[in-house]
């Protein structure tokens, strides 16, 4: 797994050290189209199956497109549909609330009545943010009951879909309505109170197989009836191939069932900081309304809050780090945000459908949102937010257009910073990256020497190529749409010659950014019309 995340670093080092022509003579451009046929001949590309769409902005006129239509397994670039829908529905300055709130009447130090966790989806949350929290709540002894409230469809979710022999992978975590840590524990900081059983194996004849092989190997569970955490360590080798049992002896492991890990963490928080209780029980589930709550119920006093950072600097984080609980996070946080509100289009008659889960909710909520931007139903199946699932299917025509809405919307044009950037010096190109066995994936903004902007994406499933050839063929392509113009070379020709000394980029500066997408609303009616429609992912 660390090779392939090796491996889509080697991917932005080449798409950052690429240098671009600029000062190619008006005779030996070729166009986008043109360029884009030339590079589908590469011989090593010939036995893979690859999508690509190149779309002009702001028009939303298809340039070239080859199998754009044509469903492909995205990965990490799925991320795109996840934070690019959380980010039209709530702002860029929208912050997760952590609350400790009581139903009581707090006198000096002392709580009469009960303690309340209100907790928020926040990916970002840490023992420390909780410590600081009930530290400012400045609590003694509590009368009432200690209660962790969470909504009532947050279990804690592993997605069916993803595979089994990859759970245990810290690059895997579990989503749950409690966050910390990002619910990766070490064996270093489990709380006092709970006991530690130390097991090599899972005592499952399927998952002792997967353990063997070395890759699901390390997780803990919580069993909260009798403070036993169980360690399955699995069998872990060294670099001489032996088994080395001093391998992740310390962790870092995924946390199976993090509610109720994380409420024992909480009460041994209490106990660290001196809160005495007048009894141990913790209630893990009590049901708040639906919603993302700005606010608390009235009858409840707010003892402490603590607020995240924006969710513009999540999201660059779920981006940059294609961190896979941040974007199952988002999901969820989609799921309990009154999305409609936002994006009124016509529920689908999916949004009927009764769901379990958190995740499963937020997903449908999102194909109303894709519904609402014009994007077809057929063109998007996703089983979860951050494109872990193998059955994930996006063409690169729905993520085209969701790019297309982000970079017209006068309030989302700022997205658009939060993707990476290519490194040239001019921020040309700003895009998300997906990997997986066989998977590659890239889609993003380019703004080309021409000074036209372009959402492209490409998709290759299927590859035959070493990833090394894949990274170069990527990169390739990349860098002749940056120096091909949209029209024939004879009409861009007069256009390029206007300002031809440096590649324009995207740009952080307002004024630039406000321009642009006053300019982008002058497009086609149909973005603002309310219209229906593995392993490691980076």
């Amino acid at each position: 797994m660390k090779k392939i995340a090796l491996s889509l670093l080697a991917l932005t080092s080449l798409l950052l050290s690429s240098t671009s022509v600029t000062d190619a003579k008006p005779s030996q451009v070729i166009d986008c189209a043109s360029a884009c046929r030339s590079w589908l001949g590469r011989a090593d590309l010939l036995h893979s199956r690859v999508g690509v769409e190149v779309m002009e902005l702001p028009s939303g006129k298809v340039v070239f497109e080859s199998d754009g239509s044509r469903r492909s397994t995205p990965a990490s670039t799925a991320k795109v549909i996840t934070t690019s829908c959380i980010y039209d529905a709530l702002g860029p300055n929208f912050v997760y609330h952590t609350r400790l709130v009581s139903n009581g009447v707090l006198n000096g130090t002392v709580l009469k009545g009960d303690l309340i966790l209100e907790t928020s989806q926040d990916p970002s949350f840490s023992r420390s943010d909780l410590m600081t929290l009930v530290r400012d709540a400045g609590i003694t002894l509590v009368e009432g009951k200690v209660l962790v409230s969470c909504p009532a469809e947050g279990h804690d979710n592993y997605a069916v879909s993803w595979l089994a022999e990859d759970f245990g992978q810290d690059w895997m975590p579990v989503s749950s309505n409690f966050v910390i840590d990002r619910n990766i524990a070490f064996i270093s900081g489990l709380p006092k109170q709970l006991r530690v059983s130390d097991s090599r194996g899972s005592g499952l004849a399927i998952l002792e197989t997967l353990i063997q092989s070395g890759i699901g190997t390390a997780w803990l569970s919580l069993d909260s009836s009798s403070n036993i955490v169980t360690i399955s360590r699995g069998t872990a080798f060294g670099s001489n191939g032996k088994i080395d049992s001093s391998i992740k002896r310390d962790g870092p492991y995924v946390v199976a069932n993090p509610d109720a890990y994380n409420t024992a963490i909480f009460q041994s928080i209490l106990n660290d900081q001196h809160v005495k209780t007048s009894t141990q029980a913790m209630v893990t589930k009590e049901n708040l309304k639906e919603g993302v709550k700005e606010g608390v119920n009235d009858y409840r006093t707010v003892l402490a809050d603590h607020s995240s950072k924006p969710l513009s600097q999540i999201i660059r984080l779920c981006l940059h780090e294609s961190d896979n609980l941040y974007a199952q996070q988002l999901l969820r946080t989609i799921a309990l945000s009154d999305i409609n509100k936002v994006k009124a289009g016509k529920p689908s008659k999916s949004s009927r459908v009764e769901t379990r889960t958190l995740e499963e909710k937020g997903l449908l909520k999102v194909g109303e949102w894709l519904s609402s931007l014009g994007v077809p139903g057929r063109e998007v199946v996703l089983f979860d937010g951050c494109g872990l699932s193998r059955k994930d299917c996006v063409t690169p025509h729905a993520l085209n257009l969701v790019l297309k809405h982000m970079a017209a919307e006068a309030d989302s044009a700022p997205y658009l910073e939060l993707l990476r950037a290519s490194g040239d010096g001019s921020n040309s190109y700003r895009f998300k990256t997906g990997a997986m066995d066989t998977v590659r994936a890239i889609s993003g903004i380019l703004v080309n020497n021409f000074n036209q902007t372009e959402a492209v994406t490409i998709m290759i499933n299927g590859h035959t190529p070493s990833v090394k050839e894949l990274r170069i063929a990527l990169s390739d392509l990349i860098e002749r749409l940056k120096r091909s113009p949209i029209s024939r070379p004879e009409a861009s020709s007069k256009a390029s010659s206007k300002d031809n000394s440096k590649t324009p980029g995207i740009s952080t500066d307002k004024k630039t950014i406000a321009a642009r997408a006053n300019s982008a609303k002058t497009g086609p009616a149909h973005v603002n019309k309310k219209t229906s429609s593995n392993r490691h992912s980076h």
